[in-house]
C-alpha cells in the first residue's frame, strides 16, 4: 500500500446478497466537480492515495441501502470534506461516514428552509430524530467497528428518506405560497408524431404538454436531417411544426451541433476546424432562418463539456465553436431564446477518462466548468439545459446540481427527464438483463409504472417550484423508441397510457387553480 492512503472499509451488514459496493467510484473537489483520480474499490475497501493536486475532496460510492436503494452518494466528512494523511494510512467506516454527511446535509439544508418560514410535518421530524438518533448510537460506539457500522446503516436509511421529503415538502410549499406559473413549459419530444398514427400522437402529447423539441440530428433520427452534406429534410419537421402550431404548442429546435457517434456523419467528422465552423455557419443560417419565429428556442450545442468527442476537440476549439454559434443565432434572429444542452450533470465520466466509448484526448470538464468556461469567454445565450434522466442518483443530489447554475444568472430547463417503467435503468438495451429480482433495487424498490410516475412528479413538481427553472421535459414519449429502456410514457404506438401521464395531468389541475 503506497504512503498517504485514506482507506474507506465498508462493513457489509446488508441481508440480501448485494452487490452491495459497486466497483467504481468517483471524486468530487470542494465545488462539486468530478476529477481524475486513482480512487478504487479493493477487497481492503475504497483506497484513495492520488488525488493529482487536490487538497480536499468528496467520496462518491454506489452503496446498497435497503429499504430505500442501490444508489451513489456521497461522503464529505460532514461538509468539512476528507484529505489524504500526511504520512501512512488512514482507515475510515464507510457506513459511519455516508451516515454522517447525509444527516449533516440534511440538518443544513432544513436550516435554511426554515429561516424562510418553512416547518417540517410530523412524518419528516420523526424520520429526521430516528437518523439523528441512530447517529447517535453510531458515535458511541465508534471504538466497535461493526455496531457502529450497524448503526450508521439505520441512520443512513432514515436519512436517505428524510433528504427527499425534506426536498419535496419544501417544493410543496414553494408552490402553494405562489401563484400559478401560466407560462412554466411542460414538454416532451416530438418524435412520437411518426413514430405512432400522427392524430392520435397528437391526441396525447396535447392532454399534458405545452412544449415540444423537433430533432435535427445529421443522421440517427426519424428522418436523417443531412445524411449527405447540403441535403437538408425539412419536410417531416415542416409538417409536425404545422401540426403542434394548430394546439398553440411552442416549439423549441434542437440540436445545431452534438458531436457523438450516433449522430456524427463521416463526411463532418473529415472537415477542419476552420472547414467545421464555415459548416457550422451555413447551417445555422440555413436552419434557423427556415422556421423564422416559428421555433422560439434553438438548442445551439448538445453535450460538448468532454462527455464525448468525435470531432476530437479541444478545450479551446469548444468554447469557440459554442461562442461563434451562439452569435450566428443572434444575427439571423435576435428574438429566439438560446440553451446550451449539458448530460452527466455529476461529471462523473471524468473519473472514467472517456469521451462516451473513445479514450479522452485532453482532460476532461464537468458540464458545470463548461458552461463557466463559455460565460467567461462572453458567449450570448439564454438558458441552460440539465438532464435529469435518473442514473443511480438519490434525488436530494440532483437537486443539489441544479442549484450549482442558479449563480450563473442564466435560465435552467430541465432538457431532458427520464426513468423507466420496469426492472431497472437500461441505456438502449435490447437484451432483458434476467431476473431483475436477483439485483438490488435502485430507488425505492424495481421499477413499475407507478414508481416512474413517483420520480416525474418529484421532478416536475421541482422544477415548477423554482422561478429559475422555465421548463421540464421528458424524453420520451413511447416505450420502444426512447433513450431509456421503458422509459416511455405510453406503452406502445397504440398509445396506452401508463401511470406518469395520469399523475402529471393531476398535478396540472391541482397547481392551475392556484391563485
Amino acid at each position: 500500500m503506497p504512503n498517504k492512503t485514506l482507506i474507506f472499509k465498508p462493513y457489509f451488514i446488508q441481508k440480501g446478497r448485494g452487490p452491495h459496493l459497486d466497483e467504481f467510484a468517483y471524486l468530487m473537489d470542494m465545488n462539486g466537480d468530478t476529477f481524475h483520480s486513482d480512487v478504487a474499490v479493493k477487497n481492503q475497501g475504497v483506497t484513495i492515495s492520488n488525488t493529482k493536486g487536490i487538497k480536499k475532496f468528496t467520496l462518491n460510492v454506489r452503496w446498497n441501502v435497503e429499504g430505500y436503494g442501490y444508489l451513489f452518494m456521497p461522503a464529505d466528512n460532514g461538509g468539512e470534506f476528507y484529505s489524504l494523511p500526511q504520512f501512512g494510512s488512514l482507515h475510515l467506516n464507510l457506513n459511519f461516514e455516508l451516515a454522517k454527511t447525509r444527516i449533516y446535509r440534511n440538518r443544513r439544508r432544513q436550516a435554511n428552509f426554515n429561516r424562510e418560514g418553512w416547518l417540517a410535518s410530523r412524518e419528516l421530524s420523526a424520520m429526521i430524530n430516528l437518523a439523528e438518533n441512530y447517529l447517535d448510537d453510531a458515535i458511541k460506539n465508534v471504538q466497535d467497528d461493526e455496531t457502529c457500522a450497524r448503526f450508521s446503516q439505520q441512520a443512513l436509511l432514515y436519512a436517505l428518506w428524510a433528504s427527499e421529503m425534506l426536498e419535496l415538502e419544501k417544493a410543496r410549499w414553494n408552490i402553494a405560497k405562489n401563484s400559478a406559473r401560466l407560462d412554466f413549459l411542460f414538454g416532451c419530444d416530438g418524435r412520437g408524431y411518426f413514430q405512432m398514427d400522427s392524430e392520435l400522437f397528437l391526441e396525447r402529447f396535447t392532454e399534458v404538454f405545452n412544449y415540444a423539441t423537433i430533432t435535427h440530428y445529421l443522421i440517427g433520427d426519424f428522418v436523417d436531417f443531412e445524411p449527405v452534406e447540403g441535403q437538408k429534410q425539412f419536410a417531416e419537421r415542416d409538417r409536425l411544426l404545422a401540426d403542434l402550431e394548430k394546439y398553440k404548442i411552442q416549439v423549441a429546435g434542437r440540436p445545431l451541433f452534438w458531436t457523438h457517434k450516433w449522430v456524427t456523419p463521416d463526411w463532418l467528422k473529415n472537415k477542419t476546424f476552420p472547414q467545421l465552423l464555415n459548416y457550422l455557419e451555413k447551417h445555422i443560417r440555413t436552419v434557423v432562418g427556415h422556421y423564422g419565429n416559428r421555433i422560439k428556442v434553438w438548442e445551439v450545442v448538445n453535450e460538448l463539456h468532454d462527455w464525448a468527442n468525435e470531432l476530437f476537440l479541444n478545450h479551446e476549439q469548444t468554447i469557440e465553436l459554442t461562442k461563434f454559434a451562439c452569435d450566428v443565432v443572434r444575427d439571423v434572429n435576435p428574438n429566439l431564446k438560446i440553451l446550451i444542452n449539458n448530460c452527466s450533470p455529476f461529471g462523473e465520466y471524468v473519473q472514467k477518462g472517456l469521451w462516451h466509448e473513445l479514450p479522452a484526448r485532453y482532460p476532461q470538464r464537468t458540464p458545470f466548468q463548461f458552461t463557466e468556461q463559455i460565460i467567461e469567454a462572453g458567449t450570448d445565450f439564454d438558458a441552460i439545459g440539465v438532464q435529469v434522466y435518473f442514473t443511480s442518483k438519490t434525488l436530494a443530489d440532483y437537486i443539489g446540481v441544479i442549484e450549482r447554475y442558479e449563480k450563473l444568472g442564466k435560465a435552467i430547463h430541465l432538457a431532458e427527464v427520464g426513468a423507466p417503467s420496469r426492472g431497472i435503468t437500461q441505456e438502449f438495451l435490447d437484451e432483458e438483463p434476467g431476473d431483475y429480482s436477483t439485483l438490488p433495487y435502485e430507488w425505492h424498490r424495481h421499477w413499475d409504472e407507478e414508481l416512474q410516475a413517483d420520480w416525474l412528479e418529484a421532478i416536475f413538481t421541482y422544477a415548477y417550484s423554482q422561478p429559475m427553472i422555465q421548463a421540464a421535459n421528458w424524453y420520451d414519449l413511447i416505450d420502444g423508441f426512447s433513450f431509456l429502456k421503458n422509459g416511455g410514457l405510453l406503452r406502445s404506438p397504440k398509445g396506452e397510457r401508463k401511470a406518469a401521464v395520469d399523475r402529471l395531468k393531476k398535478l396540472q389541475e391541482k397547481w392551475r387553480i392556484l391563485q
